[in-house]
């Protein structure tokens, strides 16, 4: 079961992930994937959801930067926004 704190980490992970992509295509003068990163940043701050894939780019990002705990309150919010 996802808990509040569950939630807040999870949100903190996609920010931190679309935050991190767009810097990476900037810094590449990729600017498609860096508008791209920063649309979707604004639609989940705007809508508290992901589409699809988009899913799958996060947990990426935290399988690599996220710690233990981190990890499994992300699989926890992701599991109760994907439903049963």
């Amino acid at each position: 079961m996802s808990t509040p704190e569950d939630e807040a980490t999870a949100h903190l992970l996609v920010a931190a992930a679309f935050h991190d992509a767009a810097a990476a295509a900037d810094e590449r003068g990729d600017p498609t994937v860096g508008d791209f990163s920063r649309a979707v940043l604004r639609q989940f701050e705007e809508h508290q959801r992901l589409e699809g894939a988009l899913y799958g780019i996060v947990m990426k990002y935290a399988l690599e930067h996220a710690s233990a705990p981190e990890m499994a309150a992300l699989q926890r919010w992701m599991a109760k926004v994907a439903g049963p």
